[in-house]
């Protein structure tokens, strides 16, 4: 756990690639009518004052595109950002550094909204 003023540990890239990427409890999708995923995160409020004006558990909604879908469609537990971003692409045709950096990003977003936790290994 970090204390007051301690800098969170720097991943190198490596690490991060060898990182599995997995979809938290908290998270439920189904298509909606246009064939989007679309992401359901339970969120519970939080612990100061003004949380108390919240209801006990908040839910917020996230639709995915294609390349989105594809993504999420890849995290099982088991696959590495790596594989992830083989095999995307593979799938679109991409240039390997794009992929990686689109992927990336896609997985940052994912893990700043609760939907999903990367463990590092």
């Amino acid at each position: 756990m970090l204390s007051r003023g301690q800098k969170p540990e720097q991943i190198d890239r490596r690490r991060s690639l060898a990182s599995i990427p997995i979809v938290n409890d908290c998270v439920s999708h189904t298509l909606d009518e246009n064939g989007r995923l679309q992401l359901t995160i339970e969120i519970q409020r939080g612990s100061g004052f003004l949380s108390r004006f919240q209801p006990r558990i908040m839910k917020k909604r996230v639709r995915l595109d294609e390349l989105g879908i594809f993504v999420f469609e890849q995290i099982d537990g088991k696959r590495t950002v790596k594989a992830i971003i083989e095999a995307f692409t593979s799938r679109f045709r991409t240039d390997r550094r794009e992929s990686e950096l689109s992927v990336a990003a896609f997985l940052k977003s994912l893990a700043q909204r609760k939907v999903i936790s990367i463990v590092v290994k």
